[in-house]
This record gives C-alpha cells, structure tokens and sequence, in this order.
C-alpha cells in the first residue's frame, strides 16, 4: 500500500465526516419548512426589512413606438410595517439609489446617473412613501403615497399583488409581493432624452419583506 498516497484521500475523507456529514445530517433534522400561501395572516404582524437579494426593481420606457427600453435598480432598500389584521393601517416605504441603474447598453448606465438625466450626484435617492393602503381583493390592494423623484415629490399609485407569505428558509415570518404604477418623467422636471422615447414610464417591482426582531 502506498502511504503517501492515501494521505490526501484519508484528509477528504476526514473533512467530510468532520464538517460536510454534519451540516448535511443538522439539515436533515431541520423541521420541514411549510409552503407559503397567499393568505396575508400567514405573515405576523411586525416590523419588516427589504430583502434587497430578493427584490428587484424595473423601469420600462417606449422606444419608437416599437419595443421598451428596460433598466434596472440594484440598490434598494426599505420597510413594512404590516398589519394583517388591519391591511389599512400597514405602511411601506422603499428607497432606490439611482446611481445603481444597470441597462443592457455599454456604459449607457454611467449617463443616465449623470447630471443630464437622474443626477444622482444631487438627488442621491429615489424614495416612495405611502400614505394610504386599499383593499381591492383577497390578496391585491392599492399603495397610495408620495413618490420623490429629482427633488420633486407628487402621488403615485402602486397596484400590488400578494405573492406569497409564511415563514422563509430560516424560520423567519417573510412576506412577498409584487406592484406595477406608471407615470410621466417630465411631470418630475426630466427633459426628454430623444423624440424617439415615451414619457410615461413603467415602474415593477418584485420584493420580500422579512420580519425583524
């Protein structure tokens, strides 16, 4: 038998049954995780975090009539405060740094950050508040608030669905959801950028909320 090389098998093996084989055997003794359900009591009531590794936020503007120009926020922040009791009474406010913006177009990002469009060196943030939470059915309502965009601020309606709610992978209560609203860029002092591209703009958002505390 040759000693010297068994060695680096008998270290694998080693390293197996000291760290691998007892992760693997306390995840196996982890109770079974119940399925979310889109019933909005499956959350507790409470204080939430944005989750940002689950949240994504788009923006969709018409390009010549024919196609939509896409971009994307990666840095966004925010909190719940639900009340599955009393839906009118829970509130929501998400923060997006507008210098994170990313497009599928080579350094197209860095100009839409700059002081021609977003200005994000001056307007550091893009926040939405809400003021006003509405029931529309079982599991969508509309989020009335304040959206602050370029130094300006003017109401804005999100229609939201609940995508699901329970408890995540670690045991804590989370909740998900999904809005789409709309509005004019030029209403918030943005000049148009070519005659080719719409005013209105598109904005959805996909994100989960995970209780602290």
């Amino acid at each position: 038998m040759n000693m010297r090389a068994s060695l680096p098998g008998l270290a694998v093996a080693a390293f197996l049954l000291t760290s691998v084989l007892p992760g693997a055997a306390a995840l196996a003794q982890r109770p079974a995780r119940a399925p979310a359900t889109r019933d909005p009591g499956a959350a507790a009531a409470g204080t939430y975090k944005l989750d940002p590794d689950h949240t994504s936020v788009v923006v969709r503007v018409p390009h010549e009539g024919m196609s939509f120009s896409t971009f994307r926020f990666n840095v966004v922040s925010g909190t719940l405060n639900w009340n599955p009791g009393q839906l009118q009474s829970s509130k929501v406010d998400i923060t997006v740094d507008p210098k994170s913006i990313a497009t599928p177009v080579a350094g197209f990002g860095d100009q839409l950050s700059g002081e021609r469009f977003l200005n994000s060196a001056k307007f550091p943030e893009v926040k939405f508040v809400s003021t006003a939470i509405r029931q529309t059915g079982p599991t969508s309502g509309e989020i009335t608030g304040e959206l602050t965009f370029l130094g300006q601020t003017k109401p804005l309606v999100i229609a939201a669905e609940l995508v699901g709610a329970g408890s995540n992978m670690r045991g804590v209560s989370s909740i998900g959801f999904k809005g789409t609203a709309k509005f004019n860029r030029t209403d918030f002092g943005m000049r148009t950028m070519t005659p080719v591209v719409g005013d209105e703009v598109e904005l959805v958002i996909d994100t989960q909320f995970n209780r602290q505390g």
